[in-house]
């Protein structure tokens, strides 16, 4: 039965975020998931850097998903995030348990959820720069050693990187026209490694440092299967690329780093982002090998 939960109009992905942040709005919502599954339906807060409606209620976290009905990109995928916690949770990786799930069919739309335990710890990103040296090139360290248990092959049902709306995503459209012709010529003639499993946002603040120390994962909307390389973490400290890639200005490198670029979700934000650090005009970048040659001096200014 149809209830009357969430009466605001989603229509695209602007309207979707406007509300993510609204506890006001959901409220309906996540009282009635929560009396639905009879669970405590304690003080509800929501986390600062939540990019979906994640919201703590107690002791637990519940993420709210896009609708069904609505094709909305960008929205997070909840058979993703299914799929990539229990897929992690099997690799002994510390992940949230998963509590419940399932669908709410409102009367607008219908709205998948997860409900989940809560870490209670801090998120890395908010105590890397605070390490000294050599704290944070041991965390570079466990980081490497945490992809490589879940970068292996598998055939759980999640995204590929090659799915052409990936490929050809609207993300692309600020490059100039010339650079997305080559980019489009390149993948297509390029030899991929066998793909494997990836978090799909692998950084600083989906890694959750509990308070035994613990590396936890959180957040696995995104993840899909690609090559290894789909999402290369990358600092300025050449201690720390050392530290997660050992010896890693070479033309191996160079051209896992250019492939990760160009089959990257965000590969042309990341471009736009090195052609400021680099002073270069973005407009300049037309073509493969000036992105590698702007790739490669980004890489060599590393300290």
């Amino acid at each position: 039965m149809k209830k009357n939960l969430f009466n605001e109009t989603i229509t695209d992905i602007y309207s979707w975020k406007a509300y993510w942040k609204s506890e006001d709005k959901y409220m309906p919502l996540v009282k009635h998931i929560y009396e639905t599954n009879n669970m405590d339906f304690g003080n509800i807060s929501t986390p600062p850097k939540s990019t979906n409606p994640v919201f703590r209620v107690g002791e637990t976290i519940l993420k709210v998903f896009y609708p069904f009905e609505k094709a909305i990109e960008d929205g997070g995928d909840y058979t993703a995030e299914l799929e990539g916690l229990k897929f992690c949770k099997n690799l002994g990786i510390n992940v949230p348990d998963i509590l419940c799930n399932g669908m709410i069919y409102d009367s607008l739309c219908s709205f998948p959820y997860i409900v989940m335990t809560y870490i209670d710890g801090v998120e890395a990103d908010t105590v890397f720069e605070k390490y000294s040296l050599s704290e944070q090139v041991e965390f570079v360290k466990q980081l490497r050693k945490l992809n490589d248990t879940i970068s292996i092959t598998t055939n759980i049902n999640i995204p590929r990187y090659d799915e052409s709306l990936r490929i050809n995503h609207s993300n692309w459209s600020i490059m100039p026209e010339s650079f997305r012709e080559d980019r489009k010529r390149f993948i297509e003639n390029y030899d991929f490694p066998e793909p494997v499993f990836n978090q799909g946002d692998f950084a600083e603040c989906n890694i959750i440092i509990d308070k035994q120390g613990r590396l936890n994962m959180i957040d696995f909307a995104s993840c899909l299967i690609a090559p290894r390389y789909y999402e290369m973490p990358f600092w300025d400290e050449a201690v720390l690329m050392e530290a997660y890639y050992g010896d890693f200005k070479n033309d191996c490198f160079y051209d896992a780093l250019l492939m990760d670029t160009l089959i990257y979700f965000g590969g042309a934000f990341n471009i736009k982002n090195d052609a400021k650090i680099l002073g270069i005009d973005f407009n300049s970048i037309t073509s493969v090998d000036v992105l590698k040659n702007i790739l490669i001096e980004r890489v060599n200014k590393i300290s």
